[in-house]
């Protein structure tokens, strides 16, 4: 018998008992569309994820204060100086302080305010972060030396302070905890990051003028430097130097722990990529769960079948049906049965993965569903490999009955 005629025969068993056909089915159409929801997701996040990072920049360190791991005495801050010695290493191209972000109401003289984040910058904090202008201006050298009351804004911020993303601000006044700033600079959209957080409620002003007039209690201090590495240096090289300048200049012996912290960004990305790997395999491992519950329930209605189809098998084995026909009819009924759930599974699947990520958008966090086609055959191949597992018992049991016993049957 060849596999053609099984086919057929696997499929006109099916369709004569539809209900039944789509019950059995139910558990693989769940738990392959389950798999490729999850695996699309989570793939798509970790790909948002470390798309994201990826803009912070592969030669970029940061640094902040205080040691995360183990316990300092007369832990130092970062100040001021200690940014300026870092920036005259020779592998260092820029090193770009911030005075620690805030949320502030700005409000306009119109009346309309809008909550910001505000951060203290100098003018390479634009490179490093990667910041492109829409209208103006960003902070210069001439705003630090002078401590001016400037501000850059975000488009967002642009918009709820003046009506429109794309409206000139420049040379209007916003007030921060009441204090008069002019605006010199609109930002470039950026959009929200992978957490939600939009890029674009941002105010940033001059370091040396949060320091001194919004965030006093920092005056000579940072809360955290990013630093670029010229391209000829690596991230350790680096990082070396830096952490080698600091404990001298921190008087921190050899053997002692660290007051500040060197992040390394290619470190951030590959931790991040594989945590988000893992999490996303166990999401998927958690959804095939519900495979081996389908692959049960092809098993229960096969044995089912052959109870109800014993008189049938003793008249074929009586006609000259060997062994392996009976098998492979059954085998190839269950693998049919598995194929057609996981080919309408892989299709609920994917409506269910942009569906998700159709309601994410709603909410407001941006979330991309990455289709993998290693992940869909694999699935296909697996709803196949369980129709023949879960269908070998069954199969087996028919190809056994002796015909003079099947044909006795009722």
């Amino acid at each position: 018998m060849n596999i053609t005629t099984l086919i057929k025969e696997a499929m006109n068993s099916i369709t004569s008992n539809k209900v039944r056909s789509f019950l059995t089915m139910l558990g693989i159409f769940i738990g392959v569309g389950a798999v490729i929801a999850m695996m699309s997701v989570g793939q798509g996040a970790q790909n948002s994820i470390t798309d994201s990072l990826s803009t912070l920049g592969t030669q970029t360190l940061y640094l902040t204060p205080g040691n995360f791991t183990e316990n300092v005495r007369n832990a130092q801050n970062l100040t001021n100086d200690d940014i300026e010695a870092i920036s005259r290493l020779e592998c260092v191209e820029i090193a770009a302080p911030v005075v620690s972000s805030q949320s502030y109401t700005i409000s306009q003289s119109n009346g309309k305010t809008a909550n910001a984040t505000v951060t203290g910058v100098v003018p390479g904090y634009r490179t490093v972060g990667n910041y492109d202008m829409m209208l103006g201006s960003f902070i210069t050298q001439e705003n630090i030396d002078s401590k001016e009351m400037v501000a850059v804004i975000g488009t967002e911020i642009n918009e709820s302070l003046f009506g429109a993303k794309n409206s000139s601000s420049i040379g209007e006044t916003i007030r921060i905890m009441g204090q008069p700033y002019r605006v010199i600079g609109v930002l470039e959209e950026k959009g929200s990051t992978t957490i939600g957080t939009s890029q674009d409620r941002n105010v940033f002003i001059p370091l040396s003028t949060a320091q001194s007039r919004l965030m006093t209690r920092q005056k000579n201090t940072v809360s955290q430097a990013s630093i670029l590495v010229k391209s000829e240096y690596t991230l350790e090289e680096a990082q070396a130097a830096i952490e080698s300048l600091l404990q001298e200049r921190h008087g921190i012996f050899e053997g002692n722990p660290n007051d500040f912290t060197i992040m390394n960004v290619q470190e951030i990305l590959n931790a991040v990529s594989s945590i988000m790997s893992t999490f996303t395999l166990f999401l998927g491992g958690v959804a095939a769960i519900s495979l081996l519950v389908g692959g049960i329930g092809i098993m229960n209605i096969m044995l089912v079948t052959v109870s109800e189809r014993t008189r049938e098998i003793g008249l074929r084995k009586a006609l000259g049906a060997k062994k392996g026909d009976i098998l492979a009819q059954f085998l190839v009924e269950s693998s049919v049965l598995s194929l057609v759930g996981g080919l309408l599974g892989i299709a609920f699947g994917l409506l269910l993965a942009f569906g998700i990520a159709r309601i994410a958008a709603m909410t407001g966090t941006e979330l991309h569903v990455s289709v993998n086609p290693v992940i869909i055959l694999g699935a296909t191949l697996f709803s196949i490999a369980v129709g023949l597992f879960f269908g070998v018992y069954p199969a087996n049991k028919a190809s056994n009955l002796e015909p003079v016993i099947a044909l006795r049957s009722e």
